[in-house]
């Protein structure tokens, strides 16, 4: 319940908040949430996307990698627990 509401909380500083903020916030709830820095990458490129602008994506990358990072690290830490 708490990572759904974090993940609420990460949409709404998206709207309300500056970026830095919205970045914070998912790159605190990535390691809980593998895939929310993406969701929310995509989800700030559609809202503040403009046709006279760069048409490069990104904060969509910017969420890629950082979900990528997440899944590596979490499969590496689950195996070494493992042991």
């Amino acid at each position: 319940m708490i990572r759904l509401i974090t993940l609420l909380l990460a949409f709404i500083a998206i709207i309300y908040l500056p970026w830095p903020v919205a970045a914070l916030l998912a790159l605190l709830l990535a390691p809980f949430e593998p895939f929310a820095p993406l969701a929310l990458g995509i989800f700030t490129d559609t809202l503040y996307y403009s046709s006279g602008t760069a048409s490069f994506p990104h904060f969509a990358f910017a969420g890629v990698l950082v979900t990528a990072l997440t899944l590596l690290v979490r499969t590496r830490l689950r195996a070494g627990i493992i042991r």
